[in-house]
């Protein structure tokens, strides 16, 4: 998708096909057939029996104009033309009509399902693909607000759309008709209709705008939401509930003040459209019967044929404005995507299996911006060894581990597994060898076992390593006590079990995946001292087994690591073992001393 959209009919088609391809085509092929089959049915049979005299039999006049081709076809294939073949034509014509009609309804109910199923896998992939830079230059309630409200809108867009078409198809049909009918008149009246949607211009403009507002105060009530939802405690216990619902209810006022305002101009419309139409059809039936010598017979079944065309054209108008409404969500899914693809990660095929020696990191550095957040920065990760990182916050720590995980990209320096560049592999398989624990646990609202093994099939050797990771994670007591015991819904982000639980649930994960590294970030820093020594005691199991990278303020949690680097300022200022920076470094020791350890 693009977000370059020409923001004409043509635009919107090509837009549209972008997505669905030659099954667009067909629906648009179907939807035409059924459009001049209605046409040519009422163009044709209703002109033919309008010739019939009262004993059914054609007619000497010549009030058909130029669509007196149309007897003299028949006449030419030894049709009797009477009243009851024109009747039977009619009704096999009308039927032709209803099984193509079935056929294009039918077609466009998948069409719509597969629109709104590929726009959201793409949209889907794009974020998968997102680096977390792009990420970052994103906002939570624009994506969710666009993947589901907007995306929505597309398919009633696309509805819209189709329906123009179809009444696009049934206007030339009847506009052609007439003109071959008498084309002085269906002229005159044709450059009547033009001069009104010239004045309707103005209101569809109107409504185009308000279209592109509302998608974008979409965007905000949702990221408002968001934020409602996910500082919910803090807003109830602050009681500042009363002033975030103000600025929620701004949004949505403003949204409803731009809909309101839809509303009028398709009032103003729908309700002088007609009257002006047929102002300019009596206006040029006046003309015709007294300066130009016309037909009144002819005039008659063209205003007849063009009347007809008129009602498609007030419905394409319709249709048009009610398909206007929702463009701002093509405007918004395209912008997105494109956004998102502009930051897509790029990577290389070789794949990571794994390594035997060491992770290296020399002379690394890497910025925010202007502002340098690490510099020459040394790090050596034996395998299955454990190191910690500490240091004041702001010190790099954090930024450190997300560049291991190869979520942020490096500045300058070196980086290697087993002495090759993490750059010559593809960055993903090496993440699938990392397991990440943070200071808030990840937790699915679903049960025990979705969320410990990603949801697996609950094959038997499944079941089996789960339970298996679920004893070295030492959560067997606590499964085996629940109501449904691994089946059992633990809540909202794990809100029906502590702390405690969530985090071993999340080291038990990492467990599962058969994690090479595991990255605890905070781990423990929000548990209480009994908590946190339990989790640590977890840990130190795992030992040997894993290389284990541990980020931490609490010093208790890393006096058993391999060795500790000390960060300040995005410098590595000490390295060692915890007796060692104790003898080293001064700040190290006043950290030690002020935590009491």
């Amino acid at each position: 998708m693009k977000s370059e959209i020409q923001h004409n009919f043509i635009g919107y088609f090509q837009f549209f096909y972008r997505v669905l391809r030659i099954r667009f085509l067909f629906d648009l092929f179907l939807s035409t057939c059924v459009s001049f089959l209605d046409g040519i049915g009422l163009a044709m049979f209703i002109p033919l029996l309008q010739s019939m005299d009262s004993s059914g039999q054609p007619s000497s006049g010549h009030s058909m104009g130029k669509l007196q081709f149309l007897m003299d076809f028949f006449t030419k294939l030894n049709i009797p033309l009477n009243i009851y073949t024109v009747l039977v034509l009619l009704l096999i014509l009308f039927v032709l009509k209803g099984v193509l009609k079935f056929f294009q309804l039918n077609s466009q109910v998948s069409l719509k399902q597969k629109f709104i199923k590929d726009i959201r896998y793409e949209l889907t992939d794009d974020l998968q693909a997102l680096s977390y830079n792009g990420f970052l230059k994103q906002n939570a309630g624009k994506i969710q607000n666009i993947i589901t409200a907007e995306v929505q809108k597309l398919q009633v867009a696309l509805n819209h759309y189709l329906n123009s078409i179809s009444a696009v198809a049934m206007l030339i049909t009847y506009v052609i008709m007439a003109f071959l009918a008498n084309w002085q008149f269906a002229l005159l009246v044709a450059l009547g209709s033009v001069l009104t949607n010239l004045l309707f211009s103005r209101f569809v403009k109107a409504v185009k705008s308000a279209s592109f507002k509302i998608s974008s105060k979409g965007n905000a009530f949702n990221s408002h939401l968001i934020e409602a939802v996910h500082f919910f405690k803090y807003l109830k216990a602050t009681n500042r509930f009363g002033g975030f619902s103000k600025k929620i209810k701004g949004v949505i006022e403003e949204t409803e003040e731009l809909n309101r305002q839809i509303g009028y101009y398709q009032a103003i419309t729908a309700s002088i459209r007609e009257p002006m139409v047929m102002f300019i059809v009596v206006a040029v039936i006046i003309v015709q019967i007294r300066w130009m010598d016309g037909n009144l017979g002819s005039v008659m079944l063209s205003l007849l044929l063009f009347y007809r065309a008129l009602s498609f054209l007030m419905n394409y108008q319709n249709w048009w404005q009610s398909f206007l409404q929702n463009i701002g969500a093509i405007q918004s899914v395209s912008a997105l995507s494109k956004e998102m693809k502009a930051e897509k990660e790029v990577f290389s095929d070789r794949v990571y299996k794994g390594f035997t020696s060491s992770i290296e990191i020399r002379n690394l550095q890497f910025k925010y911006g202007e502002n340098t957040v690490l510099n020459n920065v040394d790090l050596s990760i034996p395998k299955n060894h454990t190191i910690a990182l500490v240091g004041e916050s702001g010190s790099g720590k954090t930024t450190l581990a997300n560049i291991i995980t190869g979520i942020l990209p490096i500045a300058g320096g070196t980086f290697t597994i087993d002495g090759v560049s993490v750059t010559d592999y593809n960055t993903d398989t090496i993440r699938s060898t990392i397991g990440y624990i943070s200071q808030e646990p990840v937790i699915f609202k679903d049960n025990v076992f979705n969320n410990v093994t990603f949801w697996a099939e609950p094959t038997e050797e499944n079941v089996k390593r789960f339970w298996e990771v679920i004893e070295r994670a030492s959560l067997s007591d606590f499964v085996n006590s629940l109501s449904d015991q691994e089946n059992t819904n633990i809540g909202d982000k794990g809100m029906l079990i502590s702390g405690g639980q969530k985090q071993r649930i999340s080291i038990a994960r990492e467990l599962y995946k058969n994690a090479e590294v595991l990255i605890l970030d905070e781990a423990t820093s929000a548990l209480d001292s009994e908590t946190e020594l339990f989790i640590q005691k977890n840990i130190e199991k795992l030992q040997g087994n894993y290389t284990i990278i541990i980020i931490a303020h609490r010093l208790s949690t890393i006096k058993k690591a391999d060795k500790i680097y000390m960060l300040e300022k995005g410098r590595v200022s000490y390295s060692g073992t915890f007796d060692e920076l104790t003898e080293k470094s001064s700040r190290f020791k006043r950290m030690v001393s002020l935590q009491q350890i």
